[in-house]
């Protein structure tokens, strides 16, 4: 009676496992021996005829893809998945698709240096971003990682980079580096008021002294924007500049001062690492001002420099050592651009 028990059990056992099912029949976890002649048995199945183990379903829509907050690995770091299509313009499409202000000003100026937006830029042309949040949570605080624009075919990329000297900066998809080290003006559309001069009739003093900065004229609250990456020094009241930040840019190589400010962004603080091209305030008349302007001061090595005249640092040339690193240390960002690049073309042919 027993040997037909055990014989029922594992021709029971044997048609179970091979049609794919995974559960266990009462009878064989009471009784200790059957059970392991069941596991034995199980090992011994050919592998197609297992148990499968359960998956999960991806998500299909690229709608789905752009909500997911996928681990990168750039030190078990979240990052954070923009897309959408080119609608009027790219600022107000980019918006749409929950990007901060100061990231597309970030991408207008990056991207406009591999297309022109006026010609190149299409309606339903595609954009993807990829955003890394900040300290606090947020993408407004947090870093632009990569992004990348399709048109009808011709995709153009940027990707944020660390070279082995540790600095950072944006590169071209084919490792080429983008932007220059600094912007010449900290607004984005700016008209100088006043020079740069070593003799200046001051408006308020009523005395001539020397103008060591350059002015820019702007409407109050006109947003001001980081020249180049660097850490902020300053930000404070002073009874001359008013409401001004100092940045400290190359490990005090450079200087850059935005002064006569109607407030500061929110979150900026000293210490604080800037991206260039983030806005650091707004434009105001406080300090020794006569009317709603940007004072902006650019140092060298301590020494006022001409902000408008001043050789501007370069970009460096990429070496062939350098570019491999590249393609080494942002191998993770290129294949989230590829993964959304082909689960678009997926949900369109479907």
């Amino acid at each position: 009676m027993q040997g037909r028990l055990k014989r029922a059990a594992l021709i029971t056992a044997t048609v179970t496992l091979g049609s794919g099912c995974s559960g266990h029949i009462p009878a064989l976890q009471k009784t200790g021996s059957l059970t392991k002649q069941v596991t034995v048995l199980e090992r011994t199945l050919p592998h197609q005829i297992r148990p499968a183990s359960p998956t999960v379903e991806q998500p299909k829509s690229a709608r789905a893809e752009e909500k997911r907050v996928a681990a990168s690995s750039t030190g078990g770091h979240h990052w954070v998945v923009k897309s959408g299509r080119i609608q009027r313009n790219f600022s107000q499409s980019a918006h749409a698709a929950g990007i901060p202000v100061n990231h597309i000003h970030r991408l207008e100026a990056l991207f406009a240096e591999q297309i022109n937006f006026r010609k190149d830029l299409r309606q339903g042309d595609h954009f993807t971003v990829i955003l890394q949040p900040g300290r606090d949570g947020t993408l407004r605080q947090g870093a632009l990682l990569a992004a990348e624009l399709e048109q009808r075919g011709k995709v153009v990329r940027m990707i944020r980079h660390t070279d082995r000297r540790g600095a950072t900066r944006y590169y071209s998809g084919r490792g080429e580096p983008l932007g220059t080290d600094f912007m010449r003006s900290p607004l984005k559309r700016s008209k100088v008021s006043s020079h740069f001069t070593l003799r200046r009739y001051h408006p308020l003093l009523k005395i001539y002294r020397p103008h060591r900065g350059t002015d820019f004229k702007a409407k109050q609250g006109t947003p001001v924007m980081a020249t180049a990456d660097g850490v902020v020094e300053k930000q404070e009241y002073q009874n001359g500049y008013g409401n001004v930040i100092f940045l400290d840019h190359q490990g005090g190589k450079y200087t850059t001062v935005y002064a006569h400010l109607s407030r500061f962004a929110r979150g900026v603080r000293p210490g604080m690492a800037i991206e260039q091209g983030a806005v650091i305030g707004y434009v105001g008349s406080s300090g020794l001002s006569t009317g709603p302007h940007l004072h902006y001061e650019f140092r060298e090595e301590g020494e006022y420099r001409d902000a408008m005249k001043v050789a501007l640092p370069q970009k460096r040339k990429v070496t062939p050592d350098e570019r491999k690193h590249f393609y080494q240390s942002t191998t993770a960002v290129r294949r989230a651009l590829l993964r959304q690049q082909s689960q678009r073309q997926v949900a369109w042919a479907q």
